[in-house]
């Protein structure tokens, strides 16, 4: 089985394939369906410094990886148990998980 793997080349996200799934880059719209959460969530995020983007295009924009889509879905199961995302940047995400 072979999965999708993100390429970037003069500013666009080219598909290939690869038999490696956590190599995927994603632009903004693509992390956000896949993550499932909103704009604002994911620049509060960047801003807190809970996820980060994996590499920029040439004109600037955002391209995030499995890593950072993983760690919304942790961040999000923590958050939904009543943890604050101060505590879940500062107890788990300071241990260099």
């Amino acid at each position: 089985i072979y999965y999708l793997q993100g390429q970037v080349c003069k500013g666009q996200v080219i598909k290939v394939q690869s038999k490696v799934k956590d190599s995927s880059l994603y632009k903004t719209g693509e992390f956000l369906r896949e993550s499932g959460i909103s704009r604002q969530t994911l620049y509060t995020y960047l801003t807190m410094g809970l996820i980060e983007e994996a590499e920029r295009t040439e004109t600037g924009r955002h391209l995030f990886d499995d890593r950072a889509l993983k760690r919304v879905r942790i961040i999000q199961r923590l958050n939904s148990t009543g943890y604050p995302l101060r505590e879940i940047k500062d107890i788990y995400f300071k241990s260099g998980r």
